[in-house]
């Protein structure tokens, strides 16, 4: 308005032509025709349109926090069932899709309760079955592979680096009990949700970029961080499916008492805190493969009492399937006071 008042209630404004050409134009403006966006709806609604307007700042390029995903949730959970939603952030690509991705799984656990699933598209029967891993040599139309393997993954060095070869994402998906039955769910929402961006595919790019040979530091300081981003908001968003899919979401649709926000929930489990930091400290380290995963293939049969006891794993960090794995360094020195077999470091403390 400060423009208006210097040039005769002017300002200069872009318009663009059906053929895509740009001009600029003055236009005249009073205070009574600049309103925010709240005030745009408001008179919406007072016009009686039935339309509600429900802002979320989050930063670009940014993962939405967890009391992000309480706003939306809380929004999507009251809202009538055959309420439509619309988001749109400032290009209308990453926030936007991310949203869009969140709503349809919140819409998909309290229609369909649990587990998480995403019914066929019988007008596009190619989306909603097979998961795909995605990997950096995949374009538009990539073959259907099995998402997440419930055994660690094996990693011949001929193939591309996929979504799978990030071992972080294996261990989030092997922390819950549901998580690879809410990883599946996931990413066939994620591949609905597509069309300006897959957050799985983004997460590949900026890795391939941030790894190529000839690129200056600052090129590939930025791509290092902005899928550090993207591995984030993926990360977040496999956490956001497990909540989703446990009895702490039931409260929210009515089909339990239980109502627990995801931030609460996210709290009672430090383990996840602790890798969500693990991105921000030391992003690099999850765009190689560890050499650790290209050992050939080990037979997948133990012993089985050793079987049976980790299958009865019921923590919350020491998980069914979960082992403790024990480390031997040469020169290593067994406490001399408690002996006990394959504990080299066992120490009485009073």
């Amino acid at each position: 308005m400060r423009e208006a008042d210097r040039y005769q209630g002017a300002i200069m404004v872009i318009h663009e032509t059906d053929d895509g050409q740009i001009f600029d134009a003055w236009e005249h403006v009073s205070s009574d025709a600049v309103q925010t966006p709240v005030e745009v709806f408001k008179c919406l609604e007072a016009d009686g349109f039935p339309i509600k307007y429900a802002r979320v700042p989050i930063t670009d390029g940014k993962a939405p926090k967890s009391s992000d995903f309480d706003l939306l949730t809380f929004n999507i959970a009251s809202a009538s069932k055959d309420t439509a939603f619309v988001f749109n952030c400032q290009m209308g690509i990453g926030r936007t899709t991310t949203g869009t991705v969140i709503a349809c799984l919140l819409k998909s656990r309290i229609d369909h309760g649990r587990p998480i699933r995403v019914l066929n598209d019988a007008s596009n029967p190619d989306v909603g079955g097979d998961m795909s891993s995605g990997d950096e040599s995949e374009g538009e139309n990539h073959p259907p592979a099995l998402l997440v393997s419930k055994n660690r993954p094996q990693i011949d060095s001929s193939d591309t680096f996929g979504i799978n070869d990030i071992l972080l994402l294996w261990k989030i998906t092997r922390l819950f009990d549901n998580g690879v039955e809410c990883r599946e769910a996931l990413d066939a929402i994620i591949d609905r949700c597509s069309a300006l961006q897959n957050i799985r595919q983004a997460v590949l790019q900026y890795r391939k970029l941030c790894n190529q040979q000839h690129i200056e530091p600052r090129e590939r300081r930025v791509a290092l961080n902005r899928g550090a981003e993207y591995l984030e908001r993926y990360f977040r968003l496999i956490a956001f499916a497990a909540y989703l899919g446990s009895e702490a979401f039931d409260g929210f649709c009515g089909q339990g008492e239980s109502r627990m926000t995801f931030k609460d929930w996210l709290h009672q489990r430090p383990e996840v805190q602790a890798m969500k930091w693990s991105i921000r400290l030391r992003p690099g380290r999850f765009f190689t493969i560890p050499e650790e995963l290209r050992a050939p293939h080990e037979s997948q049969h133990g012993d089985a009492v050793m079987e049976a006891i980790v299958k009865d794993r019921n923590g919350s960090v020491l998980g069914k399937g979960s082992i403790l794995k024990m480390y031997f360094f040469p020169g290593q020195r067994i406490s001399s006071h408690i002996q006990i077999h394959g504990a080299p470091h066992v120490y009485k403390v009073c």
